[in-house]
């Protein structure tokens, strides 16, 4: 095999291995982000509107309030290097289905509400 050709085969596999490395990084879509900041400011006005009407306690309204900032902190880390992967989209995805289940719960705990002989 002649020296061109070698160039030629190494220059192809780079391209190639590039290729593939930027499907694997694919960026998120716009729409996306979109859903993401809408579902970040859907589950903080749950969350207030759980503590308004007394079906969130001060303190878990804090620790739902701290998993909201993590959130954003991990969405913040992501978009970082200009581009959120799919990996890292699916992460924060999974940690927001986390939160939406957690805001659920203490909604429904009865920690903190008022009992009535109507509602015992």
């Amino acid at each position: 095999m002649s020296q061109r050709h070698l160039f030629a085969a190494a220059a192809l596999a780079l391209v190639a291995g590039t290729s593939f490395a930027q499907t694997a990084n694919t960026p998120v879509t716009q729409a996306a982000e979109n859903r993401e900041e809408h579902r970040d400011a859907n589950q903080q006005q749950r969350i207030q509107a759980g503590e308004a009407n007394g079906s969130v306690t001060k303190r878990e309204q804090r620790k739902l309030e701290k998993q909201q900032w993590r959130i954003h902190h991990a969405e913040k880390k992501a978009a970082a290097d200009g581009t959120v992967t799919a990996g890292e989209a699916a992460h924060i995805e999974k940690m927001q289905d986390k939160a939406s289940h957690n805001i659920y719960d203490q909604k429904r705990d009865q920690q903190g509400a008022v009992t009535t002989p109507k509602n015992r």
